[in-house]
């Protein structure tokens, strides 16, 4: 697929790796569309930004609110008429993430789960033909993950599920994949000590953490590739072999 003139929706675009997917977008010339949720001054200044590569259009939406995602969808079909690739990225971890909270599992499965349903479904209905990429995680694979963040790597596996049942729904008319990242530079991670970035990259063979760029650089690949269908793309810098090892 030429990515040049298709609509790009790409949910929590205004940092970490929505960020650097928005912007790998623009340079490739396709109409962007940034969800975000409540940073106006970070999603005013990437708008900014891609206004000057690409057609841009920024809509503020909660999407685990399907209200907040229904007035977000008719936002863009007023501005672009449809969408030809949707990037599921928003997602979130719960500080409070264990084995025994069941608040902390209903509040991480409402974003990275049911909401991920929700936006997939309203932008179906304004697809003829495309990509849908859900970022995943390596901690959705069997094994990996730990127990203070199960929520988060629970929410994700499920997520890879339903992206491989919803490529079989789907093909040949829309092609649906993931991204999975391994330990990749974002907010989410919080502060970090040089001390605490240097330990954590050891938990890759590359010894060295993954940039947002990289994971734009996946998601690219999958949006213009057009044999890939119900695959999930890891991208963990040897994190898989390394835990297996």
């Amino acid at each position: 697929m030429i990515l040049q003139g298709k609509t790009v929706l790409i949910t929590g675009a205004t940092s970490g790796m929505g960020k650097a997917i928005a912007l790998a977008m623009a340079n490739e010339g396709a109409n962007v569309v940034i969800n975000y949720t409540s940073n106006d001054t970070a999603a005013e200044k990437l708008s900014i930004s891609l206004k000057t590569k690409s057609n841009c259009l920024t809509v503020k939406a909660d999407i685990s609110s399907g209200s907040e995602v229904t007035k977000m969808f008719e936002k863009i079909k007023k501005e672009f008429g449809k969408i030809d690739i949707l990037i599921n990225n928003a997602g979130i971890f719960d500080s409070q993430d264990g084995p025994f909270n069941l608040e902390a599992f209903r509040n991480t499965f409402e974003t990275n789960f049911f909401a991920q349903i929700d936006v997939t479904r309203k932008a179906k209905e304004m697809m003829e033909s495309g990509k849908i990429i859900f970022i995943s995680s390596i901690h959705a694979k069997l094994g990996n993950g730990r127990p203070s963040a199960i929520a988060y790597s629970a929410s994700k596996a499920a997520t890879e599920s339903y992206m491989k049942n919803l490529a079989k729904e789907l093909a040949p008319t829309i092609l649906v994949n993931a991204v999975a990242p391994g330990r990749t530079l974002t907010p989410m991670w919080g502060k970090l000590s040089d001390a605490e970035k240097n330990s954590l990259a050891e938990g890759h063979l590359t010894k060295k953490w993954i940039t947002p760029e990289q994971i734009a650089d996946a998601v690219v690949f999958l949006a213009k590739n057009d044999a890939v269908c119900g695959e999930v793309l890891v991208v963990d810098g040897g994190m898989s072999l390394k835990t297996l090892g």
